[in-house]
């Protein structure tokens, strides 16, 4: 078998392999979600405070998630900040940011 062959086999089942993985992510925005928040949290005290929050917008609006572009787009960096800030205490935890989801919204 010609080596050059059996290289471009190697390419074509990697760059296979490397698409299960970016279309695994897609199917689940919330591990991404996850991930950008910890990747923002430069402190690592499991908030973000407002300094840090919008990396999680920017990385979140970069995976097309939620209404981060938007977000992004119009520089609502500390309207949604205080949104996500359920408690007032300048900081959002993970918790709050999972409970503004809009499935746990109050109607």
């Amino acid at each position: 078998m010609n080596l050059s062959v059996v290289n471009r086999a190697l390419l074509v089942l990697v760059l296979s392999l490397a698409g299960i993985g970016v279309h695994a992510e897609e199917q689940n925005p919330m591990t991404i979600v996850k991930a950008n928040f910890e990747a923002a949290d430069a402190d690592g005290n499991g908030s973000l405070d407002s300094r840090e929050f919008p990396a999680l917008i920017d990385a979140n609006a970069e995976h097309k998630i939620g209404r981060a572009a938007m977000v992004k787009r119009f520089g609502a960096y500390g309207r949604a900040f205080n949104k996500a800030d359920r408690d007032g205490d300048g900081a959002v935890a993970w918790s709050e940011l999972m409970s503004n989801r809009p499935e746990h919204e109050d109607h």
